[in-house]
């Protein structure tokens, strides 16, 4: 197990060294935004269901488990996850680069031209968000999360 401090919220990479690719990056993400916005700790306080994120072109996966201390990153599919992301790696990479405000629950990186492309592929099925309209606030915060934007 691989744990990275963040101020009082720590990201841990449970198969550390042994973390496949899509752990590794988001692992990375969350950890560098949690440093750069420890604001942002209150929302991944907040969400109590387990996020999953499947990388479409390398076939691999990871479940964020967000706790009240620290974040657990784990290869593949754990669990019951209520939010599943179908993606590929470049679409993953697509939408940490939109802009939420108040923890995802304005996404307002959904009205920019980048927001409207990634809209796009959601409508066409190319990028699958198992969960979105089931458990909304969770799939919006989780986007605020690894979001690398300032909000």
């Amino acid at each position: 197990m691989t744990t990275v401090e963040h101020g009082a919220y720590a990201v841990t990479l449970y198969d550390g060294q042994d973390a496949n690719g899509v752990a590794g990056i988001v692992g990375m993400l969350l950890g560098q935004n949690l440093d750069n916005f420890p604001s942002r700790i209150k929302f991944a306080r907040r969400i109590s269901r387990p996020v999953t994120i499947y990388s479409t072109d390398t076939a691999s996966a990871c479940t964020i488990v967000f706790g009240t201390d620290e974040a657990v990153v784990y290869n593949d599919i754990v669990g019951k996850p209520s939010v599943t992301v179908m993606a590929t790696v470049d679409q993953i990479l697509e939408v940490s680069q939109l802009p939420m405000k108040a923890g995802g629950l304005i996404p307002v990186g959904f009205f920019t031209s980048r927001g409207m492309s990634v809209l796009g592929e959601i409508l066409k099925h190319k990028l699958i968000v198992k969960g979105l309209l089931t458990h909304t606030v969770t799939a919006l915060r989780t986007i605020a999360l690894v979001s690398v934007v300032e909000s």
